[in-house]
């Protein structure tokens, strides 16, 4: 059982040409969304080599999500949209907890948790694009509500006072709108990270463990990336601005994905030369999309994640028994 059998060379020879391009979709997607990019490896690779083991493609395919961890997230840390802090509590926890998400297999109906994700990704797909807009919008009306001063006694103290805010508007508005935070949070987060993106561990940082907690066992149990409930959570339920977010995220997957790409290798579901090419093809993906996604006009980023969870949210979904809502909802609760 730990090896994964005979398969043909023509095959493996297709899946490997194919790794370089759907490697760098990957990376450039994920470093968009912040997820590892499997969601897109693992549909397009089996799908063209049908006969191609499952077990392969997912072992392989976790060398993408470390080169896209690692890129993306040193391009982040670099322009100072990381919280390493942050992203250590999330990948020692998820770590933790994915061998008890898989063991746990057996006591849970991955079918119906699996179509609950699809409905949360589909449920947060919005929320950031309209957090970004409500809170924005808030701050333009604080803005112009605020009183001036009379012109005709206070006109030097208003030019420095513009002088003095035109500068301090220049350098936090540089870069991509995200970098303004989505409420007041925000800057509380950024304050607090060193020159390398670390901070003193505080209170606040319980609800990330936990999402780590839940992100690993959701791995091990539904065997779906950890982004896919790292990211929304940041997202919706902490102040981080969409940069902060996908860099933390995205740098939380690395540890998880290297214990996984070592357990898969030990199995022998790892394609060394197919993992090679999508690692390149990953690292020029997520190189690309993380130095545009700093640059991003307003808005851009957070509706690019809205369209990537809904597009999440449908592939998770895709692949499942149709039942309608209502059945799942009653299954769910007949078991509580």
């Amino acid at each position: 059982m730990g090896t994964a059998g005979p398969i043909d060379d023509a095959l493996r020879h297709k899946a490997r040409k194919m790794a370089l391009w759907v490697g760098a979709m990957a990376g450039t997607f994920g470093s968009f969304v912040g997820v590892g990019g499997g969601v897109l490896i693992s549909p397009i690779i089996a799908n063209a080599c049908k006969s191609l083991p499952q077990r392969i493609i997912s072992g392989t395919s976790l060398a993408a999500v470390i080169v896209t961890g690692m890129s993306s997230g040193f391009v982040y840390w670099t322009s100072g949209a990381a919280d390493l802090t942050s992203a250590a509590l999330v990948a020692v926890s998820a770590v933790g907890m994915a061998p008890l998400g898989a063991r746990a297999t057996h006591m849970f109906n991955c079918t119906t948790l699996k179509r609950f994700l699809g409905y949360w990704l589909y449920f947060v797909a919005p929320l950031v694009p309209l957090k970004a807009y409500l809170f924005r919008g808030a701050a333009a009306e604080d803005a112009t509500a605020a009183p001036s001063p009379a012109l005709d006694s206070a006109t030097a103290t208003t030019s420095s006072s513009s002088s003095s805010t035109g500068s301090t508007t220049g350098s936090s508005s540089t870069g991509s709108s995200s970098s303004v935070p989505l409420n007041p949070g925000a800057g509380q987060a950024m304050q607090g990270l060193s020159s390398r993106g670390f901070r003193p561990l505080q209170l606040g940082d319980i609800p990330l463990a936990l999402t780590g907690v839940l992100a690993g066992f959701a791995s091990g149990l539904l065997g779906i990336g950890g982004g896919t409930i790292v990211t929304p959570a940041l997202a919706v339920f902490t102040g981080m601005p969409q940069t902060q977010v996908l860099g933390t995220s995205l740098m939380s997957m690395v540890l998880p994905s290297l214990v996984g790409l070592a357990q898969h290798a030990r199995l022998g579901n790892v394609d060394w030369l197919m993992a090679a090419g999508l690692g390149t093809g990953t690292l020029v993906g997520s190189l690309l999309g993380s130095n545009v996604a700093l640059q991003a006009p307003p808005y851009v980023l957070e509706m690019a994640f809205g369209v990537g969870m809904a597009f999440l949210g449908h592939k998770t979904l895709a692949g499942l028994p149709k039942v309608p809502a209502q059945a799942v909802v009653k299954a769910v609760a007949g078991k509580s």
